[in-house]
């Protein structure tokens, strides 16, 4: 009776080893996933307010087209730290309002890519605007591409899309300005 006593003593060493070995890997999970969901709602703020900042100073008057171009490349130091130049990018589209539908596309410019992904239309105009009003569109599009986990998981980019809209504050925006 004592050999069956002292074989089913309870043992507790190294109890503490064996559930941190548990714990460790769901831990590890947890952080990473909350930096990776932090930095990414960090992007997707960011991108908003690069959509705002270059809307905002196209808004405020009649521009050429050089210096059209070198706001939207200004939109890489704005959304920094993110390597906007090789994953953004920047289109803004100017919309007038006409008597009868469609509406028309006055001009639209982009950087660093093309303006084909642009999901402005002449249908985009808001309801209210008298004829002739000119509308700003600014769209951001950025490839997420996730920090930490991409490295060990097959995870895909996330694209982040914002858009701001504002009217000319002061000047007229036209086509023959651009």
């Amino acid at each position: 009776m004592y050999i069956l006593k002292k074989f089913f003593k309870k043992e507790d060493r190294g109890i503490a080893a064996v559930e941190f070995a548990l714990i460790l890997p769901v831990l590890v999970l947890t952080l990473v996933g909350l930096f990776e969901v932090t930095w990414f709602m960090y992007c997707n703020n960011k991108m908003n307010r690069t959509a705002q900042e270059i809307n905002n100073v196209i808004a405020r008057g009649t521009l050429t087209l050089p210096q059209l171009q070198s706001i939207l490349q200004a939109s890489a130091l704005i959304a920094q730290p993110f390597n906007f130049s090789a994953n953004g990018n920047v289109i803004v589209t100017a919309l007038s309002q006409s008597a009868t539908p469609p509406n028309a596309i006055l001009w639209r410019q982009s950087w660093p890519g093309s303006t084909g992904g642009s999901l402005i239309s002449a249908g985009s105009m808001p309801a209210g605007m008298t004829t002739g009003q000119v509308v700003l569109f600014t769209e951001v599009f950025y490839t997420y591409q996730p920090v930490i986990i991409s490295g060990y998981f097959k995870i895909t980019n996330v694209s982040v899309y914002a858009v701001a809209v504002s009217v000319p504050r002061q000047g007229q925006i036209t086509s023959t300005v651009y």
